[in-house]
């Protein structure tokens, strides 16, 4: 008769087996997940509109509507601002409003230890930072320079298992809405950062987080959370536990606006279990999972989404969201999505950026916002691996949207060595380059990682340098 134990030993090698095999597979280009070029959403949400009225989407008075900027390609002298510091080989461009922003950044950044405060990035991102990819590169050096632990912010419903970092059980009857997407909600619907919001029908569920087993990176030391929610025209019961130590009990009183439960001492390493009770259909916004002090660094990744759509968001919400999360910096790498559309002028997709980030610049005026260039990508053409020149195109329109607000910019394909990278990068062994040419293996994506972050860490010098320590 086999003993208890040794069952118990099989099953942990087996998982063990499959975890290293996912990993290996993975590294050569393949998944054990679909692919994600064969995603529904990703084919729906790339169809992009070629007209678009002027007038409905800036200003009539926006130099973006200049009837002489025929191109992105060329940007106009007046559109930046004279003292814009442009790297050597033009992969990073940092306009003097940014770099100051950007240098106050770095200095609260670190005092966050001495200070005992977190200070948040949020990476927003299409499909390319899904899972954590690149964002988990991001946090590591952020928090091995600054201090910090922690996943950061997760959706307390995840059903695509975009997020990587924490596992996740529900209970209940719950749902995930879009701010792109209609949905079921039985009401008006507001949105924050994520584009989504969790709930459940009116009675009781709940959801369990804990760190995953085998990530032995800071991911799973929390200790502090928030949750972000709307109860409704019901007050909403809250029971929080680790197994069976009660963690708090509080009721939030009916309310249409956005409320905070904050949570701190939760014990390292355990199953934190959140228990609710309603009568009305409670929206959950997120959920923040940090150390006590140090760097937050957000994955919020948008499957499918040309830009982060911050304009389908409600603003009260956001700033409400922003204050509460103590938001430092804006990373956003969009671009994946429009790679489908294809085109010799993107100058359409430069106006909607551009309204993306004039929200965010009017909202936020004061936090610095960093633009990452799509990616160099390829296809298979004829029988062979091709590079799509048209993603320089797109790099060019994201680059003059960022400058046009005096954001920072990332010529990611210039990073990654020009617009043939991708063809360069599949070659490799282990590839860099997923087998669909546009998304990076889980090693391409480190390497990307720290393309970036090297950049961020030399442009930290030198603001630093300017405005004085």
């Amino acid at each position: 008769m086999v003993r208890p134990i040794k069952i118990f030993l099989y099953f942990v090698l087996i998982i063990l087996l499959i975890i290293t095999l996912d990993q290996l597979i993975n590294d050569v280009g393949f998944t054990l997940t679909p692919k994600f070029g064969t995603q529904e959403t990703t084919v729906r949400d790339s169809s992009l509109p070629f007209t678009i009225a002027r007038d409905e989407v800036i200003d009539k008075n926006d130099t973006a509507l200049h009837p002489t900027i025929d191109s992105v390609l060329i940007m106009p002298p007046d559109s930046t601002d004279t003292g814009t510091f442009i790297s050597n080989d033009s992969v990073l461009m940092a306009p003097y409003r940014f770099r100051k922003l950007f240098a106050a950044f770095c200095k609260e950044a670190a005092r966050a230890k001495e200070k005992r405060s977190i200070i948040r990035i949020l990476h927003m991102g299409d499909s390319q930072i899904e899972a954590d990819r690149i964002t988990g590169t991001l946090r590591q050096k952020f928090q091995e320079k600054y201090g910090g632990s922690g996943p950061g912010f997760i959706m307390p419903y995840d059903p695509l298992h975009i997020n990587a970092n924490v596992h996740l059980e529900n209970e209940g009857n719950w749902f995930l809405s879009y701010s792109y997407r209609d949905n079921e909600y039985p009401g008006k619907l507001d949105f924050g950062f994520a584009a989504r919001a969790a709930w459940f029908q009116a009675g009781k569920a709940g959801f369990t987080v804990s760190p995953i087993p085998w990530k032995s990176d800071p991911t799973g030391n929390f200790s502090v959370s928030k949750l972000f929610t709307t109860p409704g025209t019901d007050s909403l019961k809250i029971k929080v536990t680790a197994d069976t130590t009660l963690l708090a009990s509080v009721i939030l009183p009916p309310s249409t606006g956005i409320q905070t439960f904050i949570l701190s001492n939760l014990p390292s390493g355990e199953k934190i279990n959140f228990h609710f009770a309603s009568d009305d259909a409670p929206v959950f916004h997120g959920l923040t999972l940090d150390g006590e002090y140090g760097i937050a660094v957000d994955n919020i990744a948008m499957r499918g989404r040309p830009w982060p759509g911050v304009r389908l968001a409600e603003n009260k919400l956001l700033k409400s969201m922003a204050e509460e999360m103590n938001i430092g910096l804006f990373l956003l790498q969009f671009g994946t999505n429009v790679l489908p559309t294809q085109t010799d002028n993107y100058h359409f997709y430069y106006i909607h950026f551009v309204r993306e980030l004039r929200i965010l610049q009017n909202l936020f005026p004061d936090i610095p916002v960093l633009v990452i260039g799509v990616q160099s990508a390829a296809a298979l053409i004829d029988n062979k691996v091709k590079p799509l020149k048209h993603a320089r195109l797109i790099a060019d329109a994201q680059r003059a949207a960022a400058l046009e607000c005096n954001m920072g910019f990332i010529d990611l394909q210039k990073a990654m060595g020009g617009t043939n990278a991708a063809v360069e990068w599949a070659r490799q062994e282990p590839p860099l380059i997923s087998s669909d040419y546009m998304h990076f293996t889980r090693r391409g994506a480190r390497k990307t990682g720290i393309l970036i972050w090297s950049l961020m860490d030399s442009l930290s010098v030198k603001t630093l340098a300017e405005t004085g320590k």
